[in-house]
């Protein structure tokens, strides 16, 4: 028999400082943050706005 598990992840994860401060300056903000081993990652929500903002991020940070 086979289980199929739909659950999936609806957090989106940064510990990318440069990444956070582009999503900061736009305007979206992180639901919360989790310190583990001296390892900041801050949580997002996973929405249209934000992979839009990822996706300008990304277009601008690899077409240099």
């Amino acid at each position: 028999m086979l289980i199929i598990n739909n659950s999936w992840d609806k957090e989106y994860s940064v510990q990318w400082m440069k990444e956070k401060n582009h999503l900061d300056s736009v305007g979206i903000k992180y639901a919360f943050v989790k310190t583990i081993n001296g390892v900041t990652t801050y949580k997002y929500t996973k929405n249209f706005e934000l992979f839009s903002a990822l996706k300008d991020f990304y277009e601008n940070v690899y077409s240099k």
